[in-house]
């Protein structure tokens, strides 16, 4: 007879983890593997999937090596959505210093996953992407988990582990950097000019 599966509490996947359990690791990515791999993706942008499905598998390795960092292990999930985050920022400048990693050109980005986007959309994020990969790695990362991903100012300092001030002063030289960057980008400075803004606040 087969057994359904239990489902376990982030608690008892840590401590799970932690006893060397073998399905303990299992339970962490059908927990965990969605947020981080969303991250992952709005991070980086137009990767391909195998780009993206190494630098995920990557998160969960640097997770399973620093778990005794993990304090509170109800936090499981924001816990690793701030290695996911520190994971695509080392990923970011160790391609840019060695040429690893490259982003694809506007012209060689593939055609959308998905089905039936309009044109001059699937056009604008392909630019922005372009425009983003002109930015300090830290600001990119803290511009997209807070005008792409739309987290609060609070959670995004919380997953690049700086204060409030800190983070507010890199979200206005990105947004400075951005703004200057779209102005001279014939489709991105429409959108600017039509209301399109990125901020949310």
């Amino acid at each position: 007879m087969r057994t359904l599966p239990v489902m376990r509490d982030d608690m008892a996947i840590v401590r799970g983890l932690r006893a060397g359990e073998p399905w303990a690791r299992a339970a962490l990515f059908d927990r965990c593997g969605p947020s981080v791999e969303r991250i992952v993706r709005r991070i980086l942008g137009r990767c391909d999937r195998d780009q993206i499905a190494e630098l995920v598998h990557e998160v969960f390795v640097q997770a399973m090596a620093s778990l005794d960092k993990l304090r509170d292990p109800d936090a499981l999930v924001g816990w690793m959505q701030m290695v996911a985050t520190h994971t695509v920022y080392k990923a970011i400048r160790a391609r840019r210093a060695r040429r690893w990693l490259l982003f694809w050109a506007p012209a060689e980005l593939p055609e959308p996953m998905v089905e039936d986007v309009d044109s001059s959309v699937a056009e604008a994020f392909r630019r922005t992407y372009a425009a983003l990969d002109k930015l300090p790695a830290d600001e990119r990362v803290a511009f997209v988990l807070r005008y792409v991903e739309g987290l609060e100012v609070e959670r995004v300092a919380a997953l690049c582990e700086v204060s409030l001030s800190t983070i507010k002063r890199r979200l206005d030289r990105a947004e400075t950097r951005f703004a200057a960057i779209a102005r001279g980008d014939e489709v991105l400075r429409g959108w600017l000019e039509e209301g399109g803004r990125w901020t949310t606040r």
